[in-house]
């Protein structure tokens, strides 16, 4: 804990005193802002976990040099995407030099710039006097691993883990540093992160201007909220931008874009800003705000109709869309073999061939098409679909969920909810013949409905190499070169079984 003493006379301020006198102090990094004449800023998120900010300010500048300071910009920041401008003036205002100042006012900075200076600290209930000998932080450099590969590079840390080492006029004195009572605060320290920039003003007044900048720390997800009809014929979907904001700052009454699409961003191979792992708190918007979609180069972008306040370490929701009876149909599908080849070829339980299929699951799917036709028709973008359907009593009930990728409209969705409880599948090999030309495999698939009616249930295959249907129960279809599909009806309460004969050549 940090303490600041004045003078030993005067009475000791207390820690928040001393940060709110930091904060309003140049060693903070306050811009000379005129406030009535501030306009909201404009953040972009991307669904990729980072957002463009444009901050925009009306600043009372001299003529020739100026230097101007700001400390509301995100802790996450991208230094090198710093852009500013005069709007007023652009050809009358040039940025001479431009620095990102995030040396931040804490105990460790503190103490490491008062190595070989005199502190005070207190130890048994005493305020004792010293000079501090060495640093508290780690100190990291590079290190090359082996003589030949110059890409072998790792860290060599060295860190201070004992005591700190006081020189008082007792002799050197190791202790830990708690209380630690300082006259004033280093130089070069700041309350936030800091822009500062060096600029040169033709002339003075007044000027408008625009700061631009990329950060991590913001982003945005749809999610989406199905409920299904009594007779799984339709479905009402309300889709919901979820905003999390963990960039370090609030934006106050923003102007708010979204992006949707696979931007492709150079990652740095030294590793970005870390990430702050911090508490969320939710929020959900009035639900009578919308937004506005329009393509947008390759992507899509989504305006929010009205501003918005997105507060730090923050998740809010804000309402995308609305669709009511959206034409949907369920189907049933049965692929042992893609949880078999997964898992294992030798079988599960005791008594079990090698060829026999230990999943009896049976998928239950939904698909729909985003079109103008089926009241959507809209670019949707990626995010989780929750689907909802309401019991005997009215009351909704949750029945599973899917994500989807950005869909853009006229294609089709297909969702994977859970897997049918009343309905249940078996396959097995029941033969296996080799000769000189090919390898000969016979299988059954034995497909059970419990319900009280009858259902339609898909029953795929995967096959490799050069293949071909020797013989078949039922008819089946080809979805593309490695997959067979046979449509089976199964009785209410009743079985169907299915068998074929697949030839692969050698």
């Amino acid at each position: 804990m940090l303490k600041r003493f004045a003078k030993k006379t005067q009475p000791r301020p207390q820690w928040g005193m001393l940060m709110l006198a930091l904060m309003l102090s140049p060693i903070a990094g306050t811009l000379s802002i005129l406030p009535a004449s501030a306009e909201s800023p404009e953040i972009t998120v991307y669904n990729q976990n980072f957002g463009v900010v444009k901050d925009y300010q009306t600043l009372a500048l001299k003529s020739g040099r100026n230097e101007v300071q700001l400390d509301t910009v995100a802790a996450l920041i991208d230094p090198t995407s710093v852009h500013f401008k005069s709007l007023s003036d652009p050809k009358g205002v040039s940025v001479e030099e431009q620095n990102f100042r995030y040396d931040l006012i804490n105990k460790a900075n503190i103490l490491n710039r008062m190595v070989g200076k005199r502190i005070r600290f207190v130890k048994d209930g005493q305020v004792k006097e010293g000079i501090l000998l060495n640093p508290p932080t780690a100190v990291t450099r590079p290190h090359h691993y082996g003589n030949t590969n110059r890409y072998a590079i790792g860290n060599v840390v060295t860190e201070n883990t004992s005591d700190f080492a006081v020189k008082t006029t007792e002799g050197v004195l190791l202790t830990t540093l708690n209380d630690i009572l300082i006259d004033e605060l280093p130089q070069g320290l700041y309350a936030r992160p800091t822009l500062v920039w060096q600029l040169f003003s033709e002339s003075g007044g007044n000027h408008k201007t625009e700061v631009s900048y990329m950060t991590d720390g913001l982003n945005w997800n749809a999610d989406y909220v199905a409920v299904l009809s009594a007779d799984d014929s339709k479905v009402d979907l309300s889709g919901w931008v979820t905003l999390d904001n963990q960039s370090g700052t609030s934006y106050q009454d923003a102007k708010l874009k979204l992006v949707a699409g696979d931007v492709r961003r150079v990652q740095d191979n030294a590793g970005g800003y870390p990430v702050p792992m911090m508490a969320k708190a939710a929020m959900m918007e009035d639900a009578r705000q919308g937004f506005s979609e329009e393509s947008f180069f390759e992507y899509h972008l989504y305006t929010l109709d009205q501003k918005t306040t997105i507060s730090d370490k923050e998740t809010k929701q804000m309402a995308l869309l609305s669709a009511n009876n959206i034409p949907v149909t369920k189907k049933f599908i049965y692929d042992p073999q893609r949880q078999y080849q997964i898992y294992s070829y030798s079988g599960g339980r005791p008594g079990q061939g090698g060829s026999t299929s230990t999943d009896n699951k049976v998928a239950i799917m939904v698909s729909l098409k985003n079109s103008k036709d089926n009241h959507l028709g809209m670019a949707l973008p990626k995010g989780k679909i929750r689907m909802n359907k309401a019991d005997s009593s009215g009351a909704l009930q949750f029945i599973g969920e899917d994500q989807i990728d950005h869909t853009a409209k006229d294609e089709s969705i297909e969702l994977y909810v859970g897997d049918a409880f009343d309905v249940v599948g078996e396959k097995k090999r029941t033969n296996y013949q080799e000769d000189f030309n090919s390898y000969n495999s016979t299988y059954q698939v034995t497909l059970k409905n419990h319900k009280d009616q009858a259902v339609t249930v898909h029953a795929y295959e995967h096959l490799y190499g050069d293949w071909k249907v020797a013989s078949s129960s039922h008819k089946y279809e080809k979805p593309d070169a490695t997959t067979l599909s046979f449509p089976v009806s199964v009785p209410a309460n009743g079985t169907s079984v299915v068998t074929y004969t697949v030839e692969v050549a050698k």
